[in-house]
């Protein structure tokens, strides 16, 4: 299952920059624009102390709640059957523990596996590769400066690259998620 199948966000690629003054940040996203080829719905400018900071970083809210609900489906399910497939060769290999009760061992790794499954949704979920760049424009906004925000779409990878590299023309300050 490819990851785009379990994430519901458009845009879960994230890259940000950060700049001291404004005019160089709304240089950097008038930029993003123009020779990236990203929307400007793509595209964010975090003032310094922005009351929309959080907005602007996950613009995506409402599809982060699918987010979770289709990964811990879909991963505690695939979990669930490498379980069973344990369990199955366990059975068929002849080990006394699994030929005494194969229907213990059937449930017990069939549920082990749906939660392993559901623990690696979690972290799928929690978008740990996000917060690197929310603490980094959070940091930034509170001390005075601007941060320019591009959102990159789920099936286009070389997207997040033409603006990280972008990005670094503008500024030395830059950071990505995965």
């Amino acid at each position: 299952m490819d990851r785009a199948e379990i994430i519901s966000e458009r845009f879960p690629h994230v890259v940000d920059a950060v700049f001291h003054d404004e005019r160089r940040a709304r240089d950097a996203a008038t930029a993003l624009a123009a020779k990236a080829g990203l929307s400007n719905d793509q595209i964010d400018v975090v003032e310094p102390n922005d009351p929309q900071r959080a907005e602007k970083l996950e613009p995506e809210s409402s599809e982060i709640s699918r987010t979770i609900l289709r990964s811990h489906a879909a991963l505690g399910v695939i979990g669930a059957v490498v379980g069973l497939i344990f369990a199955g060769i366990l059975v068929a290999a002849g080990f006394d523990f699994a030929q005494t009760r194969p229907g213990w061992v059937y449930g017990i790794l069939a549920v082990v596996g749906g939660l392993i499954g559901m623990l690696g949704a979690g972290v799928v979920s929690v978008r740990l590769d996000h917060e690197r760049v929310n603490a980094e424009t959070r940091d930034a906004s509170t001390h005075g400066e601007w941060t320019v925000v591009a959102h990159a779409h789920a099936h286009d990878e070389d997207e997040k690259h033409r603006a990280e590299e972008l990005l670094r023309e503008y500024s030395k300050q830059v950071n990505e998620s995965l």
